[in-house]
């Protein structure tokens, strides 16, 4: 039968068209989890370089308290020589003054140096900290890409069974219908089904077409409204010109008016 023929043909062209758009997804499924297994591997790395930075600062603190300590010694030691002892000459108390000063300011450079390397090292474990973020909210968005690709892919099972059942009813029924001797009962259950399909194409049928009829009654009213608002807006277009020099003339007058008004009171009565 034409009709089964047709509808044979439409339901392999769809399921072949399932299929293309099934492998394409299952493609795309793969490169998305390979994205989210290197997006891991850059997480781990990451991490590692946490690690690492972080393992830098607790020596780096060491020897910046320990910088510390000898600037305050040293600035004791400069205290403890402000006034000269009995005994020693004024030349060599001066010289050691100078030599405490000198291991102040060395000690202070020193100590600057340390808490600046501390520093570094402080932003060195911020920026790896960000960059595992940053790899974070990349394994979320590709990790989210996968989910949803899966969850498309799930949604074609239902619609595949779906066109396999319609298939198998319809080999089911050509089986029937060119069986050799024909089974009276069987074709008059086929005959039903067959009505039944017939029903609700006939049914889908119209109430397309009533939707269409609608579609085209409100395109055609749409477009009058167009036209209506067409020659209205050319209307509008002629008129204003007009409007602007009636506007431009009333200004004329209005001016003229104020003049002579100011001449009449300037003159007086």
């Amino acid at each position: 039968m034409p009709y089964l023929e047709q509808e044979t043909a439409r339901l392999q062209t769809a399921l072949q068209a399932l299929a293309a758009q099934q492998a394409t997804l299952t493609t795309q499924l793969t490169s998305q989890q390979q994205a989210v297994t290197a997006a891991q591997t850059q997480r781990t790395n990451a991490q590692s370089g946490v690690t690492q930075a972080q393992a830098r600062i607790a020596p780096l603190q060491a020897a910046a308290a320990a910088a510390d300590a000898q600037v305050a010694e040293a600035q004791q030691d400069l205290l403890d020589a402000s006034e000269p002892p009995q005994g020693i000459p004024p030349a060599t108390w001066r010289a050691r003054l100078a030599a405490l000063r000198k291991r102040l300011t060395q000690a202070q450079t020193a100590a600057t140096a340390a808490h600046a390397k501390v520093t570094e090292a402080q932003q060195g474990v911020a920026q790896a900290q960000a960059q595992v973020q940053a790899v974070d909210r990349q394994i979320a968005a590709a990790t989210a890409a996968v989910q949803a690709t899966q969850a498309t892919i799930a949604t074609l099972q239902p619609r595949r069974q779906e066109l396999h059942t319609k298939l198998a009813e319809i080999e089911r029924m050509n089986a029937e219908i060119t069986r050799d001797p024909l089974a009276r009962e069987a074709l008059q259950q086929i005959a039903a089904e067959l009505s039944a399909r017939t029903t609700t194409l006939e049914e889908s049928h119209l109430v397309t077409r009533f939707e269409l009829e609608d579609a085209e009654t409100l395109l055609a009213s749409l477009i009058t409204r167009r036209n209506e608002l067409t020659t209205l807006l050319a209307d509008l277009a002629r008129q204003i010109p007009e409007a602007e020099a009636q506007q431009a003339a009333a200004q004329q007058a209005l001016t003229a008016a104020e003049a002579e008004v100011s001449t009449h009171l300037r003159d007086g009565p």
